[in-house]
């Protein structure tokens, strides 16, 4: 069993699963809250990943998208109705969550949601901090609806069930924790049901061995990953803040990889730098 970063700099993407007890996995935030990135959005369709999924080839990854905008909502919605996938989507004005399941999964159960609860008591003691200890009130992220899905997946060549959260949580500190914690409930209640894969853009960047651990709000929920496992562990460059995860329990990892440089192209857009300001990350994992 290894664990690496292949395919990092352009090489050809990761070999096709290994036999029918392996899958692969994919988070992408696709960054149209981001006025800097001009990817006109339904050109993501036109990458290699969503291709596989879109045609319905045997080795598709599952595929968490986040900051999907309305566009590409709309192309993935129509590409949808083909039947080669199976696209859960959830969005607020402007930007959504999308989870893109290929054929060979068969959905058992759905559910998408905001972050309500968990956004109104950790917005309570942002406006308190504010109005007594003078902190500054972040009001655009506190104005921000996040989202959440989770979905219950057969898997009809492994004949094994499981579940898979996408997200992306905050980037305001005190309400990435609120979020993180009411999402890891969620998350762990799941584990009763068999293995779990957690994806997302969750805005807490991994311990690095070396360097000092970010404290406060990014090691708390960091504290709430275990028992998942980092899938992708490897796959990190040093030019990108490593805040997008594949988690999991009752998997092993296999391989994993980031899309960077010329891994991902389109027309105008020869390197994956300028398609969006996150990288594709890939892991391929095993049933235990």
């Amino acid at each position: 069993m290894t664990d690496s970063a292949q395919g990092t700099h352009g090489s050809p993407p990761v070999a096709p699963v290994d036999g029918h007890a392996s899958l692969r996995l994919i988070t992408f935030n696709t960054a149209v809250g981001n006025p800097r990135i001009k990817t006109h959005q339904p050109d993501f369709l036109e990458l290699s990943f969503y291709r596989e999924i879109i045609e319905g080839r045997p080795e598709a990854p599952l595929l968490a998208a986040q900051e999907v905008g309305p566009q590409q909502a709309k192309a993935l919605k129509r590409a949808a109705a083909e039947g080669r996938f199976c696209l859960i989507h959830i969005q607020r004005p402007g930007q959504g969550n999308a989870l893109l399941i290929p054929d060979r999964f068969r959905v058992l159960a759905a559910r998408s949601r905001y972050y309500l609860a968990s956004q109104l008591k950790a917005l309570a003691k942002a406006l308190w901090r504010a109005a007594i200890k003078r902190e500054r009130f972040n009001h655009r992220q506190f104005l921000e609806l996040r989202m959440w899905s989770e979905v219950r997946l057969r898997d009809r060549s492994a004949e094994r069930a499981f579940t898979i959260f996408n997200t992306h949580l905050s980037g305001d500190p005190h309400l990435r924790l609120a979020q993180a914690t009411a999402l890891f409930q969620r998350v762990h209640r799941a584990r009763r049901l068999g293995p779990v894969v957690l994806a997302g853009d969750l805005n807490v960047r991994a311990a690095e061995v070396g360097k000092p651990r970010h404290a406060g709000p990014d090691e708390a929920v960091r504290a709430l990953f275990a028992p998942l496992r980092d899938m992708a562990a490897a796959a990190v460059d040093a030019r990108r803040s490593n805040i997008d995860y594949l988690l999991a329990t009752g998997f092993s990892p296999v391989s994993s990889r980031l899309y960077t440089d010329d891994a991902l192209q389109l027309p105008g857009l020869p390197s994956a730098e300028l398609i969006s300001d996150h990288h594709a990350k890939e892991a391929v994992v095993r049933f235990e």
